[in-house]
């Protein structure tokens, strides 16, 4: 009874927190692309966005391996992803900006949705696998050609709690080596226990967020090269659970 109670209370003040935080950083993230601040005004929106969200929900992060991380380098982050606590916490952290290949439905929410739309994330439609591998290529050069690093899911979707790593999907290994671009492994421990998967309730606590060294992509690959990066890149995320 008591624990339903606490949860209950967790979930009440999840929303009230993440919901209008939410719709009031779009706005402003959505005017902010109307101005010459551009890259800076997103990456001041999705910083601020993803704190809050944190830090009044009572969860902490450790960032470990920031010596991994060259602020001159163009990434492709590859991470695990148990929780919506895992989006917060890469937005929240200043030593990398970098944005989310997102699936175009999320842009049918309003306010969110359009300034999902005019950041400059790669929006892909999943129903559409030319297309989306044709989007993902095109965007991802302009990505790169700013400057921006590319952050991906290694699992593609959230894994449950009781599953220490989902299998790893070769799109982004694939658009990795496209693009020339190093891989920089992320492990994110704790976020599936403090919000496991399908639950709203936030729970305070710690999460870590681990980066491993970068893994350098072949100019010319194959299937076996391909298989090696994912092979390399899931042992150093796995590394740090």
């Amino acid at each position: 009874m008591f624990k339903s109670i606490i949860n209950f209370f967790y979930a009440l003040r999840s929303i009230i927190i993440v919901v209008p935080n939410t719709f009031f950083w779009a706005l402003i993230g959505s005017i902010s692309t109307f101005t010459p601040w551009g890259k800076a005004g997103i990456e001041f929106v999705g910083t601020w966005w993803g704190w809050i969200n944190l830090r009044l929900n009572g969860v902490k992060i450790i960032h470990r391996g920031l010596e991994n991380i060259d602020p001159k380098q163009t990434y492709m982050v590859i991470s695990n992803h148990k929780s919506y606590l895992d989006i917060y916490a890469i937005f929240s952290c200043r030593a990398l900006y970098c944005l989310f290949v997102a699936k175009r439905e999320l842009t049918k929410i309003p306010i969110f949705g359009t300034a999902l739309s005019r950041s400059g994330s790669i929006i892909i439609d999943r129903g559409n696998r030319r297309q989306a591998i044709e989007q993902l290529q095109r965007q991802g050069k302009v990505l790169k050609k700013n400057g921006i690093s590319i952050i991906l899911f290694a699992e593609g979707t959230r894994m449950p709690a009781s599953v220490p790593l989902g299998e790893f999907k070769k799109g982004g290994f694939v658009l990795a080596c496209q693009l020339g671009l190093p891989i920089l492994p992320l492990t994110i421990s704790n976020s599936g226990n403090l919000q496991p998967k399908g639950k709203i309730a936030i729970k305070p606590g710690t999460l870590t967020m681990t980066f491993s060294p970068p893994i350098m992509t072949p100019e010319h690959y194959n299937k076996t090269e391909i298989e090696r990066l994912m092979e390399e890149t899931r042992e150093a995320i796995a590394s740090h659970l």
